[in-house]
Order: structure tokens, then C-alpha cells, then sequence
């Protein structure tokens, strides 16, 4: 039967700049991924929508399967979004709309809806020219290896990604976006990438790029003066879901209350003419945690951080990645924090060998000292000062470079338990199946090396902010802070 020919004309202000990007990558079949990421209001899911919506009515062979890493969720977002744009166009007659799949009878073409909250559910998607996954930043790495690996068969098959950028420490940021040698092209969106294959495209797009937010098309005046109000007072907020900018929300019960990127991280470099610091937490798992310090009067600088993950999760790995990027005829001396606890003696080692010996061992020609307190500080006091610290409380300042990122996801992710402590909530790593601590390798480490690096200030810390000088002979006691 011969299909029914229609002639649809689709105003083009219709749609925002994004579309038009979507729509080039959608129509290259070098193109295998294409990420959509951005803040809220920024039309990112709507154009995407639009855009195969009009996929199904210009022929067949246009089959997607759109996606959520739980089913559930799919009913009121995405497929609403389906369903709403047909009916404002008014093309529901072309279309059969079923709970998780919509069918257009003139070509054909249909998408399903599908949850991948059951790993079996990947299974079967060979047919679909095209996977839609909505709120990538809830999926799992291993969700997109099995699409990747399922979704073959046909010419110009495309994995296409929305999401917002809530974490710099995300698999998507870290196993996708900074793998790929990404170059950056002159756009009239918020931002736009290709990889030097050519086989990826990245488009960044905030509520700035809609113009039916701020205009020419209609000015939604309520919804701007909600982004400039998150813009004065979570500004956090303001930069992941306003601009669109990678970051992280703080949602109450942080360890690290005071901790405030805008304020204590910054571009770092190292200062040749000052010794450096190392801090190191014991454990191996998710990574062995090494951070690099410089100490410049009462200024603590967190400059590195070597956090080496398995199979290079071992002491020697770590003391050799350290000599390659601080070689020791350029080192102005060399400082060694961490774990008291890790100082007892090993007995799967010779006697009197335990953790630091094995790294005074392999970093012997700086000619390191070892720098621990008679017992580890209490979390809950130590972390007092270090949050005072952050927060310009204390006469310490401590800064932490931008290129520390794991330390950054910990100091922001890591949160305070019941009894003041820090959460060490165990997790299981997806592929090796190890049972490790997600959060306090990095905490840890700096409570350690700020409170013995500064041990006199936390002592006066301790007793309340209250210490001793002498004056005219005579003992007074002054308020410090």
C-alpha cells in the first residue's frame, strides 16, 4: 500500500538556535554521539523531541528508542513532551500515541519509551536508528557501553545524550568528555565542540539561548528574575542549572560546610623556591590518595594531587609519579603527612617496616621528613578548624588549585555523619566489584596536613580560640578570632 504524502511547513521560529546544531548532527552519519548538555529552560530535551518528531514524518527507517535509567520517570517528562508538541502542531491524526510507544501512520516510523533500570532492557535495540538518553548524569557508565555495544546494524546509528552538568567528577565528564581531543567551533549557542574524529559533537545551551525566555520570541520575565535571584544567592545553583556550567549542589549535610568553590579554589602553580608537602591517606580503594602541598607563611596551597586507581594504586606507583612531575633536583625539600595508624608496624613486612617507611623508602634522595601527631586529630574538632579556615575564620588561608579534582569532589561530596564525623559510606566499584569508601580519602589528608602543618593555631583552636603573649612581663589572655 502506498504511503500517504502530506506537505507540512514548519515555521522556523518554531525553534531555537540548538535545533538547528541537533539537526546538522542528526543529519551526518559520521556522527555516532551527540551530547546536549546545559541548564534548565534551555530547550535542550524540547529540541531534540522536535527534531525526531519531524524525523518521523519525513520517512521511514527513522526509529529511536528513548530512554531513562528508570521507567517510571519516563511517563511524565519526555513522552509528555512527545505527545504535547504533536498536539500543538496539530498532527495528531498522523500519529498512534500508546503508554511507551508512538507510531506515525504515514511512515511508519515509531518510537519507544523504555526505562534501563533492568539491564535486560538494553537487549534488542539493533532496530532503532537512533537511542535517546534523557538525564544521562543518572545513568551508569556500563548503561552506555551496553547501547554502545548493542546499538549496530544499520547505516548512521546515533546515541544522543541530554543532561544537566552536576558534577565535574561524573563518568560522563571524565570517561567521555575528556578522553576525546574536543575543538571548539564558533557557535551561536552557549558552546559547541567536535572531536578530532569527527564522530562526536558536544552542544552546550543555557535559558540565555532561548528565545522564548528572554527574547526576541517572548520575554518570560518570571523565569528570569528566578535565575538572577539564584544568581545572588546560590550561585552554585545558578552556575549548573542557570548557565549550564559543570559544578556541584550543595543539598545540606556536607562535611565541609564552609567549603565555598568560588572562594577557597583557585589557579595554582608551583613555587619553586618553597618545600613541598605531602599528605597520603592508607587506603587503595577507590584510589591511593597522595596530595601535594606548599606552605607559604599562614597560606596552606593544595597545588596536586596523585590519586592513582588500581592497578596503579600502589605506594611505588604513587612515589614514581611524584618524582616524575616534582623532580628532586628542583625541590626545595620535602614534608611527609598522614594516618598516625598507618605508622604501626606491618606484618606481612620485615619488623619495624609499615606504611612510611615504604614511602621514605622510595622517596629517599629528597631526603624526606616525617611530619605526625602522637594520635590523629578528632574528626570532629579537626574539621571545626578547617572549616573555620575555609570560611577566613582562623588566621590560616587555605587555597585549593582548580586542577584538583578529585580532592574537589570529595571536599564538596563528602558528608558529615550522625555524630559529627565523616560519612564513609561504602560503595561497590562497577567493574572490579571492590567494596570501598566513596568519600574522606581526600578529607582526611587535609585535615591531617593543616592541622600539624599549623599545629600551634589548632591548639589555640582547641582551647577556644584563646592564647597567651606576653605583655610588660605579665601573661595576658587575648581572644584570636
Amino acid at each position: 500500500m502506498a504511503q500517504k504524502k502530506i506537505e507540512i511547513d514548519f515555521n522556523p521560529d518554531l525553534f531555537n538556535n540548538v535545533y538547528w546544531h541537533l539537526k546538522e548532527a542528526f543529519e551526518n552519519e559520521k556522527i555516532r554521539f551527540i551530547w546536549c548538555f546545559g541548564g534548565s529552560s534551555a530547550s535542550k530535551t524540547y529540541s531534540v523531541v522536535q527534531l525526531q518528531i519531524i524525523k518521523m514524518l519525513s520517512g521511514p527507517d527513522e526509529n529511536a528508542l528513548v530512554t531513562r535509567k528508570v521507567g517510571s520517570d519516563i511517563k511524565d517528562s519526555i513522552y509528555q513532551d512527545f505527545k504535547g508538541i504533536i498536539s500543538d502542531w496539530g498532527l495528531t491524526e498522523y500519529f498512534t500515541i500508546q503508554i511507551n510507544y508512538i507510531c506515525c501512520n504515514l511512515t511508519g516510523t515509531y518510537v519507544r519509551f523504555r526505562g534501563l533500570d533492568d539491564s535486560e532492557k538494553v537487549k534488542g535495540i539493533s532496530r532503532f536508528k537512533r537511542v535517546i538518553m534523557e538525564e544521562v548524569s543518572q545513568f551508569d557508565e556500563n548503561d552506555l557501553k551496553q547501547i554502545r555495544k548493542r546499538l549496530r546494524g544499520l547505516k548512521g546509528q546515533q546515541i544522543i545524550g541530554i543532561f544537566n552538568p552536576i558534577s565535574e567528577e561524573h563518568w560522563i565528564k571524565q570517561k567521555v568528555f575528556d578522553l576525546e581531543i574536543l575543538n571548539e567551533v564558533e557557535t551561536n549557542i552557549s558552546g559547541k565542540w567536535i572531536n578530532d574524529k569527527g564522530n562526536t559533537v558536544i552542544l552546550k545551551t543555557n535559558y540565555l539561548d532561548n528565545k522564548y525566555i528572554v527574547g526576541p520570541n517572548f520575554i518570560d520575565q518570571h523565569t528570569i528574575d528566578d535565575f538572577e535571584k539564584d544568581r545572588i544567592t546560590d550561585n552554585a545553583y545558578y552556575q549548573i542549572y542557570g548557565l549550564g556550567n559543570w559544578g556541584k549542589i550543595r543539598t545540606g549535610g556536607e562535611f565541609w560546610k564552609d567549603f565555598n568553590v568560588n572562594q577557597n579554589v583557585k589557579k595554582v602553580e608551583w613555587n619553586e623556591d618553597l618545600p613541598i608537602h605531602l599528605s597520603w591517606d592508607e587506603n587503595v580503594n577507590p584510589y591511593l590518595t597522595c596530595l601535594v602541598w606548599q606552605i607559604k607563611g599562614k597560606e596552606a596551597i593544595q597545588i596536586d594531587e596523585i590519586c592513582l586507581e588500581d592497578p596503579r594504586n600502589r605506594r611505588h606507583h604513587v612515589c614514581n609519579e611524584f618524582k616524575k612531575r616534582y623532580p628532586v633536583e628542583r625541590v626545595q625539600g620535602l614534608f611527609i603527612y598522614g594516618d598516625r595508624t598507618s605508622k604501626k608496624e606491618d606484618t606481612a613486612k620485615e619488623k619495624g617496616e609499615n606504611f612510611f617507611t615504604d614511602v621514605m623508602k622510595y622517596l629517599n634522595e629528597y631526603n624526606p621528613k616525617l611530619r605526625l601527631q602522637s594520635t590523629n586529630p578528632s574528626v570532629v574538632q579537626s574539621g571545626g578548624f578547617v572549616n573555620m579556615s575555609f570560611a577566613f575564620k582562623t588566621d590560616i588561608t587555605i587555597v585549593i588549585g582548580d586542577k584538583c579534582k578529585k580532592s574537589l569532589y570529595d571536599y564538596q561530596y563528602a558528608l558529615e555523619d550522625s555524630d559529627g564525623t565523616i560519612k564513609k559510606t561504602k560503595k561497590i566499584h562497577p567493574v572490579t566489584k571492590v567494596s570501598y569508601e566513596e568519600f574522606g580519602h581526600a578529607s582526611d589528608c587535609l585535615r591531617y596536613i593543616i592541622t600539624m602543618a599549623f599545629a600551634n593555631e589548632y591548639q589555640i583552636y582547641l582551647k577556644g580560640g584563646r592564647k597567651t603573649i606576653p605583655v610588660t612581663g605579665k601573661n595576658i589572655s587575648k581572644n584570636q578570632y
